[in-house]
């Protein structure tokens, strides 16, 4: 009987052990996040991002990974395409997925890119469209919408059409895309109204 007590007692140790080291975690994460607010308070080239609504572009590699976890359920025997790997390959092809944010204000648009592994309390992709949250973002470049799309990134370039006679006779304007300017998201939270 004392070795089943001995386990007993190792095993309450472990779990001490765990919650210790989960509460150190939480305290140091908290001291780091309140030392980044406080620093970047001021400055100019960390921009606040609020009242977005972020989707995926249809096309996009972002698009594909909302939807390949649940591929796992599929049946591919018949496709030729094992979908359930599809979301691996997705996930070793990109460290970063970029979404568009659009102010619901005024509808102008950016690009947001996330780095996915960054994700905490299990939050994907699909949940980031269904919350109000305030990004921290630096300016990175600029893209086009057309650019986010998978042929694009597969090629390097943008996927938009060859430029037509026509549309050369009928100026510039015709034939410009718009460029978004394009955000590395360092924080995405919910901001304390005070």
């Amino acid at each position: 009987m004392p070795s089943i007590g001995a386990s007993a007692e190792t095993g309450a140790g472990i779990d001490v052990s765990r919650a210790g080291k989960s509460i150190l975690s939480k305290t140091l994460s908290n001291t780091i996040l309140t030392d980044y607010l406080a620093q970047v308070e001021g400055d100019d080239r960390i921009r606040r991002l609020r009242g977005l609504r972020v989707t995926a572009s249809k096309d996009s590699m972002a698009y594909m990974k909302m939807y390949t976890p649940y591929m796992v359920i599929a049946k591919t025997e018949e496709l030729g395409v094992d979908l359930a790997r599809l979301d691996e390959a997705l996930e070793s092809a990109k460290g970063y997925y970029e979404l568009v944010g659009e102010e619901m204000a005024t509808g102008s648009k950016c690009v947001l890119r996330f780095n996915f592994r960054a994700f905490r309390n299990n939050y994907g992709l699909t949940d980031l469209g269904r919350m109000r949250l305030v990004f921290h973002g630096i300016l990175v470049g600029s893209t086009t919408e057309d650019g986010l799309g998978m042929q694009a990134e597969m090629s390097g370039g943008t996927n938009a059409e060859p430029v037509t006679a026509l549309e050369l006779l009928d100026g510039p304007g015709a034939v410009a895309e718009t460029f978004l300017d394009v955000y590395d998201v360092l924080l995405a939270g919910v901001e304390h109204a005070g």
